[in-house]
C-alpha cells in the first residue's frame, strides 16, 4: 500500500501502539481474550521482544502493528504472533499482510522454523487470514473460566 512504512518498533511508538490496541482488544469485541490488553503489555513486548515487533506508519501515525516474540528452549525454537492490529481505517488495504510478511521474513532470517499464533474458533476473519498466509493443522484448546466473583451465588436470583 502507497504511503505506508512498515519498521520495527520504537520507544515514541508505545503511547500510539497502546491506544490503537485499546480501540480494537476491547472485551466487548473479545470476550474470550486470555491475555489483558493493558499498558504493560506493550511495555512488556518493547523491553523484551523489541526486534520481533513491527508497526506500519501512515504520514506518522501507527495504523498497524505486530508484537510477538521468539521462545528460546533447549530443544525448541519458534516464532510466537500474540498480537496483530489493524486500525478500522486501514483494514482490507493490505496493511495486515504486509505487516505479516515483515514478522515472517524476520523469523525466516533468525532461523526460526516454526510460527504458531492463538485464535479463537468464532473469529473467521483472522482464521482465513492466518489459512491464507501458510498456517495450516489449527489445534483445537479449550480456555475454561471462573468468575470467582460469582463463585456460589444462585444466578436465577
Amino acid at each position: 500500500m502507497a504511503g505506508i512504512i512498515f519498521r520495527g518498533i520504537k520507544l515514541q511508538d508505545l503511547a500510539e501502539i497502546y491506544s490503537l490496541g485499546e480501540k480494537v482488544f476491547t472485551l466487548q469485541k473479545y470476550p474470550n481474550l486470555y491475555r489483558i490488553w493493558d499498558e504493560s503489555e506493550v511495555t512488556e513486548f518493547f523491553v523484551n521482544n523489541r526486534e520481533s515487533c513491527f508497526v506500519a506508519e501512515c504520514e506518522g501515525k501507527i495504523v498497524g502493528f505486530i508484537l510477538s516474540y521468539v521462545v528460546n528452549k533447549a530443544r525448541i525454537r519458534y516464532g510466537y504472533l500474540v498480537w496483530l492490529c489493524v486500525d478500522s481505517d486501514y483494514e482490507a488495504k493490505g496493511v495486515a499482510s504486509q505487516l505479516f510478511d515483515e514478522f515472517k521474513t524476520y523469523m525466516k532470517d533468525k532461523g526460526i522454523k516454526n510460527l504458531f499464533v492463538d485464535v479463537e474458533k468464532s473469529n473467521q476473519r483472522a482464521l482465513n487470514f492466518f489459512r491464507r498466509k501458510g498456517f495450516c493443522e489449527p489445534k483445537e484448546q479449550i480456555y475454561l473460566t471462573l468468575y470467582l466473583d460469582k463463585e456460589g451465588k444462585d444466578e436465577n436470583k
